[in-house]
């Protein structure tokens, strides 16, 4: 039950950072740092203190960006329902294929958890690879092992976002 919880609440802070960051980036100013201060090459970013709330550092947080990680939620809708019907457990392990090591690890060059090749991961800690680091190479082992294919998985999130209602439509 405590690691349910756990999970639960890292997920809700996850989603609270996404929902918040909009708002939270008005108060912020947006001109470039003075000679000195904090940058990055990363094209958006936000820099938040965990405790105050305090938003300490942000980089284009209004721009409008491609969804790549957002597109993840999906992932981690399928897999919690997975979870929820009781087919996957949390204790589970999933296997690293070399597809998502190359493709999707620290090869790749994206965001990765570090997912050693050919190793078995338990499904909490893909979450979490998937949750905080958005880790493609979580992702790809979350749809091989519960679909066999990333194919296959994908079919699976589009049938979900149909019975929730997601058209695709802006």
């Amino acid at each position: 039950m405590s690691r349910d919880l756990g999970l639960g609440r890292l997920i809700g802070v996850a989603v609270a950072l996404l929902l918040m960051l909009p708002a939270v980036a008005h108060a912020v100013d947006a001109a470039a740092p003075a000679a000195g201060q904090f940058d990055t090459k990363a094209k958006y970013a936000a820099l938040m203190d965990y405790e105050s709330g305090t938003l300490i550092f942000q980089k284009a947080a209004d721009d409008p960006m491609e969804p790549a990680s957002m597109a993840k939620l999906m992932t981690l809708a399928v897999v919690f329902n997975q979870l929820k019907s009781g087919r996957v457990s949390l204790s589970d392990e999933f296997f690293i294929s070399e597809h998502a090591w190359r493709d999707g690890g620290a090869k790749s060059g994206s965001s990765t958890m570090f997912a050693k090749l050919n190793s078995k991961v338990p499904v909490e800690d893909l979450l979490r690879g998937v949750i905080i680091q958005s880790g493609n190479d979580a992702a790809i082992a979350l749809a091989e092992g519960v679909a066999g294919s990333e194919g296959t998985f994908a079919n699976m999130e589009n049938q979900l976002s149909q019975q929730i209602g997601l058209t695709g439509k802006m």
